[in-house]
């Protein structure tokens, strides 16, 4: 499955290879990403929600794919 992404004027596709759930979040739902460890680095984090048994971790994927640590894409252009 390819998923594809829009940062600005840039489109990016990313392969996965399967996905399980397509959820509907409430805001309510999410706790903030600095409780998930005081000693990880949570920038590309937006938040936790717990869900019956597990854990969803939401990454703001336009952060990760532009920090230099990925070097993805040089930088998002803003429309």
């Amino acid at each position: 499955m390819v998923i594809v992404l829009n940062f600005g004027r840039r489109v990016l596709s990313v392969l996965v290879g399967a996905v399980s759930d397509v959820l509907t979040l409430q805001p309510e739902q999410f706790k903030s990403s600095l409780e998930f460890a005081s000693t990880s680095d949570t920038r590309h984090l937006t938040g936790l929600v717990p869900l019956d048994a597990r854990m969803l971790i939401l990454v703001d994927v336009e952060r990760l794919m532009s920090s230099a640590d990925m070097g993805l894409v040089d930088e998002v252009i803003s429309t």
